[in-house]
């Protein structure tokens, strides 16, 4: 059995030669790409990649010119059986071509079948072309930002608590007298007057009893003031006189009396303010003393019971101002002031569920509106000081590894310098930052700043150091942004539409 014929390694160096080629373009092409986008590439990456897609362009070149003299020279008739498909029994047999294929279609179809070879022949110049044709990037265009100014702002640093709101005037409605409803006189959600009848309970044996103290009264009263005209003319003791004034006296407390228990028969109301639920009692029942049928409540002035923590002891105050806001919505929001604070801290218990360490703080709050209820669960801010701070906006902060920065605009002639001396600032950004300080010195560029901030409050945060007053900060787009970056900024209420080229 002859022996194989040995690999022509002119072909297999000349497939890894075009696939290097082809690895090369690519190259050029992504180089292309990136120098069009904001990220910056140094010149050492560039020929790290380069030297990468040549290598496996190469290799794979290489490697399928090799496997296909491989399998041309194996005697195995299976690697030499050309497939026969349907669309080839019904063609027609094409005439071969008279002579040898070209030179180079072969190749560049190195590898690959020769119905192939044509189509990748022509496909390698086009490739070349577009990586070595777009060698100078376009201007790439400058981000356009949105700035705001740090200004001053007035902070209100407080104690949040989450409470519910009471009435200060809260009474519940209870009967004085056993008795059965014989009438009610008003309807629940009623706005009532201070006594004013509400029910009216059996009492026909409460007013017998007056008619007749008040019979007895008058009898002794006129008893009495014929007594003392008798004694007066010498016609009887003062013994019997006396005696007779007293009963009269006593006649008398006894009317007081039987009204007072007839009174007790109509139930009245404590105090100004509104009827609450009266489904418990109906025309009919019979009610007990002290029984608790409703309850009558003034929703004018509403305060809150507050449990503030022990640490937070130093800096409430009474008098202090209390905003509050509802947690429903519509949002509903009062202002009030601090009226007490408990002189000691109250342990939590089964009927005082207040958290341990905590000290009770009362604010009263005027219902001007009308819109505040009892029960309503709130939010209470209790203002401890209020302060004048320059404000940044929550927009412009970004956190890096806990610490706060934002971007800020200076122009590039005032930031050049520093930044030239960065060694952060890849040698390729200086050398635009140089060619755009020439054409534009007051051009904006973006500068990244610690600094060091306070708590949120309305979407801004108080400043403690970092920036001064006037300093314009960005708040759109700060992802896309890094130190020394130029960009253009947006005039205030424009959307970010547009931008102009890099020179």
């Amino acid at each position: 059995m002859a022996s194989p014929a040995p690999l022509r390694g002119r072909q297999v160096l000349l497939a890894a030669l075009i696939g290097g080629a082809l690895g090369a373009a690519v190259a050029l092409m992504l180089k292309t790409v990136v120098s069009n986008t904001p990220a910056q590439v140094s010149p050492r990456t560039y020929v790290i990649f380069f030297v990468i897609f040549c290598a496996f362009g190469g290799l794979a070149g290489l490697t399928l010119e090799a496997v296909r003299q491989l399998q041309e020279r194996n005697p195995d008739p299976a690697y030499h059986r050309k497939p026969r498909t349907a669309a080839r029994r019904q063609s027609p047999q094409r005439p071969r071509p008279r002579g040898r294929s070209p030179r180079v279609i072969r190749l560049a179809s190195a590898g690959l079948d020769c119905s192939v070879g044509k189509s990748a022949a022509w496909l390698l110049p086009l490739v070349l072309l577009a990586g070595c044709g777009a060698g100078k990037p376009t201007a790439q265009p400058l981000l356009i930002v949105q700035t705001q100014a740090i200004d001053p702002q007035t902070f209100t640093p407080g104690i949040d608590v989450v409470s519910k709101l009471e009435s200060v005037t809260d009474v519940l409605l209870k009967p004085e007298t056993d008795g059965r409803v014989v009438k009610i006189l008003a309807s629940q959600g009623e706005r009532v007057r201070q006594g004013q009848h509400i029910f009216v309970l059996d009492n026909v044996q409460p007013s017998a009893q007056l008619n007749a103290s008040t019979a007895e009264a008058r009898k002794d009263r006129i008893n009495a003031e014929r007594y003392i005209f008798l004694n007066n003319q010498g016609a009887v003791s003062n013994k019997d006189r006396d005696a007779y004034i007293t009963q009269a006296i006593q006649s008398r407390d006894q009317v007081k009396a039987n009204a007072a228990t007839l009174g007790y028969s109509f139930v009245k109301a404590p105090i100004d303010g509104i009827l609450g639920d009266l489904s418990s009692v109906k025309l009919g029942d019979f009610v007990q003393k002290g029984q608790s049928i409703t309850g009558v409540v003034d929703n004018s002035s509403l305060w809150t019971r507050m449990d503030v923590p022990s640490t937070q002891l130093g800096r409430v105050a009474v008098g202090q101002r209390v905003l509050l806001t509802s947690q429903g919505t519509p949002t509903v929001s009062a202002e009030g002031r601090v009226v007490f604070i408990s002189p000691y801290f109250t342990p939590a218990t089964a009927t005082n569920p207040s958290p341990p360490n905590s000290l009770l703080v009362k604010a009263e709050f005027p219902n001007l509106t009308g819109k505040l209820k009892t029960g309503l669960v709130v939010t209470n801010r209790i203002i401890t000081e209020q302060k004048v701070s320059l404000a940044v906006p929550v927009q412009a902060v970004t956190m890096q590894a806990s610490q706060p920065f934002v971007f800020k605009l200076v122009p590039i002639q005032a930031i050049l310098p520093r930044l030239k001396a960065s060694t952060q600032v890849p040698e390729v950004q200086k050398q635009k930052l140089e060619k755009l300080a020439a054409k534009n010195p007051q051009q904006p560029v973006v500068v990244q700043v610690a600094v060091k901030l306070g708590t949120l409050q309305n979407n801004h945060f108080p400043l403690i150091s970092g920036l001064a007053a006037g300093d314009r900060v960005v708040v759109s787009n700060t992802a896309l942004l890094r130190s020394g970056m130029p960009v253009n900024e947006a005039a205030p209420g424009t959307r970010l539409a547009g931008s102009t080229p890099e020179g």
